[in-house]
């Protein structure tokens, strides 16, 4: 989501819900049903809650972006967008929060799924 407000997003997946339609064909993604508006709607409903929460504990953008719970949604195709969604929000609560170039987040995100790539360190083992 490179432009928002988020608040617009959730709308928008209200306002199609609420056309009853059987058979939903988006503009990326495969064709869904009415569950996989609610799945979209669900993710951003998450990345405003998980942003707002590690706003509040005073985290930064990057520290927001980079240790956020993705729960359900951690397998979705291109997780790493997660690091744009929580810099939206983040632009959202802080209108003077640093304007990153798409560039710099493209970077970004390329480094998140480095790390979640990255198997975790092992402990040393004791013999």
């Amino acid at each position: 989501m490179w432009s928002g407000p988020l608040a617009n997003w959730i709308a928008a997946c209200d306002a199609m819900l609420g056309l009853g339609a059987s058979t939903v064909v988006p503009g990326h993604g495969p064709v869904t049903d009415a569950d996989g508006i609610r799945a979209v709607r669900g993710y951003f409903s998450h990345i405003v809650e998980q942003a707002d929460t590690a706003y509040a504990k005073g985290l930064d953008f990057q520290e927001a972006a980079f240790g956020v719970d993705l729960a359900q949604y951690a397998y979705w195709l291109d997780a790493e967008r997660v690091v744009v969604n929580i810099y939206r929000r983040y632009r959202e609560i802080h209108a003077d929060q640093a304007v990153l170039d798409r560039f710099a987040l493209f970077g970004l995100m390329a480094e998140w799924d480095r790390r979640r790539q990255s198997p975790a360190p092992r402990k040393a083992a004791r013999l």
